[in-house]
């Protein structure tokens, strides 16, 4: 008996997880590949192996006829690069899918909170700009000092500035403007935004045919390095607390007026004064993310849901659609390096016999490999999950990564030895 056939496209990153969860649940996987722009460290995680076929369509080679002969039962993205080709591809062949029509809303940052705006939902005030006075002459008409500036379609923090004054502006926009973006587009136009003030959160869900299954609430830390904004660590929160229900109300909302009704999808809110205001959402799974951590403090994970979406529908429908369980208190701590240098090996093997430490991409660090001084999520040296049963430990050991870091991390040789 043939195996039912999902089509993944461009999985990478996170997506590169898809292809063996569905195989434990008795389904093939095909993996579509739509662009060559994917950065080499995404590509990493791709196994050629885990498909039953790969199709190259990364220099404009229509696959649809290919692909329809594989007759796959669902067709969906792996990453933010296969969002519109999934949207696009789903659709022709007659499957279950978010549709073409909001596609642009669902990349394009401007667009996005123009659409919420046009729904009756709480967005950012907005321009997409082709010229740094046009960004000048918005702020001071609107009184938006501060501001952030940042490519329209972009992801992990890339070349998002805060910006008090003209010059900076002007700064931020000229490393942005005609320049290629982190996902491989080319910036013609820069998007200012109002600076939202409060507290920030991640928020991530998984969709089937419009039910909206809120599993996971990061309350998110970001620090600034010489105006850049960097991520710093994300805590889960436990379900059910006022927060969180404003959050899930708020998001549901996000997801139906993007017209996401099908698959993954990861939220970035900051809770302002004036309620929830979305900063960005991409219609795809957190990217970089290992699964293991959010699978052991909750007991599934963004990856392990989708599949259930796709796989299990009456499963997924009986999901509590908000009340995700926390099993255990777990932090993301994203590595920052403030100097450029080599992993030491000593310090990298402290960091992971702490108490809490679980996982992370720090479990394939080696020592002697090169760091570049951090300015943005593609920057930054790798993550690690802390995991337990009690929250001072965690903090404990949080602080322990960063004076690591401070001290010694970066500080090795072209062999892992601690530098003289």
């Amino acid at each position: 008996m043939t195996r039912p056939t999902v089509a993944i496209v461009d999985p990478f990153s996170t997506g590169a997880q898809l292809a063996p969860e569905f195989a434990r649940r008795g389904w093939q996987a095909i993996a579509l590949l739509s662009t060559g722009d994917v950065p080499a460290e995404f590509r990493r995680g791709f196994r050629p192996e885990h498909y039953a076929a790969v199709l190259d369509a990364s220099a404009g080679t229509d696959v649809t006829t290919q692909l329809r002969a594989a007759r796959p039962a669902h067709v969906i993205t792996g990453s933010e690069w296969g969002v519109h080709t999934a949207d696009e591809l789903a659709e022709r062949l007659g499957l279950p899918g978010n549709g073409t029509a909001l596609s642009h809303c669902r990349r394009d940052k401007f667009a996005m909170a123009e659409r919420l705006r046009a729904q009756g939902v709480a967005a950012a005030a907005s321009l997409a700009a082709q010229d740094v006075a046009e960004i000048l002459s918005w702020a001071d008409a609107e009184g938006h000092w501060p501001l952030v500036v940042k490519p329209l379609a972009s992801a992990g923090s890339d070349a998002v500035a805060i910006c008090e004054n003209a010059a900076q502006a002007r700064k931020a926009f000229e490393r942005i403007h005609g320049q290629t973006n982190q996902m491989g587009g080319f910036n013609d136009r820069v998007l200012a935004q109002e600076l939202l003030v409060g507290e920030q959160y991640f928020v991530n869900s998984v969709s089937r045919d419009g039910k909206h299954f809120i599993h996971e609430i990061w309350r998110e830390q970001r620090t600034s390095v010489d105006g850049a904004v960097v991520y710093d660590y994300q805590d889960l929160l436990p379900p059910g607390g006022a927060v969180q229900r404003a959050l899930t109300a708020y998001v549901s909302q996000v997801l139906d007026a993007l017209g996401i009704a099908h698959g993954p999808a990861h939220a970035e809110v900051m809770l302002t004064a004036r309620g929830p205001v979305l900063i960005e959402i991409g219609a795809r799974l957190e990217g970089s993310v290992t699964s293991r951590g959010p699978r052991a403090a909750t007991g599934h994970s963004q990856v392990s849901l989708t599949v259930d979406a796709y796989t299990d529908p009456a499963r997924f429908s009986r999901l509590p659609g908000t009340d995700y369980q926390l099993l255990k208190h777990l932090r993301v701590v994203v590595l920052i390096a403030s100097r450029g240098g080599r992993i030491a090996a000593a310090p990298l093997d402290e960091l992971r016999r702490l108490p809490s430490y679980l996982c992370g991409s720090t479990d394939a660090l080696q020592p002697g490999a090169p760091v570049h001084r951090t300015v943005d999520l593609f920057t930054s040296p790798g993550h690690l999950y802390l995991l337990g049963d009690d929250l001072d430990q965690v903090e404990r050991d949080y602080r322990q990564v960063r004076r690591l870091e401070h001290e010694s991390l970066y500080a090795g040789d072209a062999e892992g030895r601690l530098a003289s």
